[in-house]
């Protein structure tokens, strides 16, 4: 059986060592290929010196151009902006908002609040957090101190890589 494997071995190896020849592409040639010679504009034969020494036009490659490739813009999909809460407390003095994105799951997203009251305008950044199957907000707070008393309206924005939209506007009593 040994005897079989090895003869079946050499005759493999033969074989596919043989079969390296035919994809050769050289096979059989005796010479190194010449480039073309180029032809002197003065007179119609070319120079041996000529042809080995002097660049030409043709045989110089121009420089490639540096293009400037543009980022593809990223169209950014709508989403609808949900405000849960919005209410001024009276023990932590704080304005609170909570908001949350709807039927979208992603991290990576921001969320402005926008506060108008009186001739105040306040706004606020802060991270959003993927949830099962909504996006919400970090709850917002601004310090009631800084906002002046009576009545303002507070929208929220969400915006991230691929998904921007804004919340309806949401009426809220500063104390």
């Amino acid at each position: 059986m040994r005897k079989i494997f090895a003869a079946f071995a050499m005759l493999s190896a033969t074989l596919l060592l043989s079969g390296c020849s035919v994809f050769y592409p050289n096979w059989g040639a005796t010479a190194l290929p010449e480039e073309p010679a180029i032809v002197n504009e003065e007179s119609a034969e070319p120079t041996p010196s000529e042809t080995a020494d002097e660049p030409t036009k043709e045989t110089e490659s121009p420089e490639p151009e540096l293009q400037e490739t543009a980022e593809p813009e990223v169209i950014q999909q709508q989403v609808a902006v949900t405000i849960l809460i919005a209410e001024a407390f009276l023990d932590t003095q704080m304005l609170e908002v909570v908001a949350q994105i709807p039927d979208l799951t992603e991290a990576g997203g921001t969320c402005t609040l926008r506060f108008i009251g009186g001739s105040t305008e306040e706004s606020k950044v802060v991270q959003a957090q993927a949830s099962s199957d909504y996006t919400q907000c970090f709850p917002i707070e601004i310090p009631l101190t800084e906002l002046p008393s009576g009545s303002g309206i507070v929208t929220v924005t969400y915006e991230s890589e691929f998904h921007i939209g804004t919340s309806a506007a949401s009426s809220v009593v500063i104390p």
